[in-house]
Parts: C-alpha cells; structure tokens; sequence
C-alpha cells in the first residue's frame, strides 16, 4: 500500500501510484504531502498529477491546509497554484481574503491572476477588517511602480473589492 513518503519517491510509478492512493483515500492527512510533491518531484508527470488530485478535492478540511500553505514561506512559490486549488475545489472563506489578496500584490502576475479569479468569485463579505486591509494592500499595489505589470489586474481586483465594501 501506497504511503504519503512514496509521493517525494525518485521511481516515478512509485509516486504516481501514491497519487492514485491519496485520490481514492481522499483523507485530508495527504494534502500536504500532494502539496509537496507538486513543490519538489523532480517528475512533471507526478507534479501535474499531484496537481490534478488537489485540483479536485471535496474534502472541507483541505481548505485549512492550503490555507496554511499559502502563508508558509516553504510553498510561497506555489501560491498562483494554491489559490487556484481553493478557486477549483469552491473553497470561498473569507478570512481567507487578505491572504489570498496579500498573495496577489506580492506575487507574480499569474498570482494576481488567480487571485483575481478567486475573490470574484465571493458575493458577499461580513469581515469589514479583513476586507479593508485587503482593500489598503490592492491600494498599496497600485501605488508602487515596481507592480506596473500587474496593475491590470489589481485594478479590477479593487473594483471587486469596493463592491464587496458597498454591499455590506
């Protein structure tokens, strides 16, 4: 039977039939070992099949694990990934908005993409302090020229923002 260490295991069919364990498992104990996988397997294969289970997920606890990824400096280069995992398995929590937000402005433009992705997907907030800080960290994006390349969609990303701020 697969383990959660055959995930890092150089013998590709080894960590592929790790991932086809975790699928079918489905326990929340997997997550961050998937998660590490995708970071470290030196495989593509294994990574987008890592990837593809995280992708997936219907398991509620999961979205505390990649909650905590996304703050973990370990996986702070999985970020646009992780957000998109939480985007893809409909994890919406809103105390998840000033990470996922904080992600955007220190990310790449595919982060800001995701993030963007993700926070259009919330309708309504009831966290005023979460959301103004998310609202004061897009802001702080915009102000800084060194984030010209993302601006395009920090722009939108405030707007949504805003709109959440009028709604309450």
């Amino acid at each position: 039977m697969a383990k959660w260490n055959d995930l890092l295991s150089p013998k590709e069919d080894v960590a592929l039939d790790a991932i086809q364990m975790a699928s079918e498992v489905g326990t929340v104990e997997w997550v961050r070992p998937l998660l590490e996988a995708v970071r470290d397997h030196p495989s593509e294969a294994v990574k987008q099949s890592a990837s593809n289970v995280l992708s997936t997920l219907k398991i509620s606890a999961a979205e505390d694990v990649l909650a905590d990824a996304l703050n973990d400096p370990e996986f702070e280069g999985l970020s646009a990934d992780i957000i998109a995992y939480l985007w893809s398995c409909g994890f919406h929590s809103e105390e998840l908005l000033p990470d996922v937000v904080r992600c955007a402005v220190q990310g790449d433009f595919r982060s800001a993409m995701e993030a963007l992705t993700w926070v259009e997907q919330i309708e309504g907030i009831s966290g005023e302090h979460d959301l103004l800080e998310s609202i004061l960290v897009v802001r702080g994006g915009l102000e800084d020229e060194a984030l010209k390349e993302i601006h395009s969609l920090l722009t939108p990303l405030l707007d949504h923002l805003h709109r959440l701020e009028r709604g309450q």
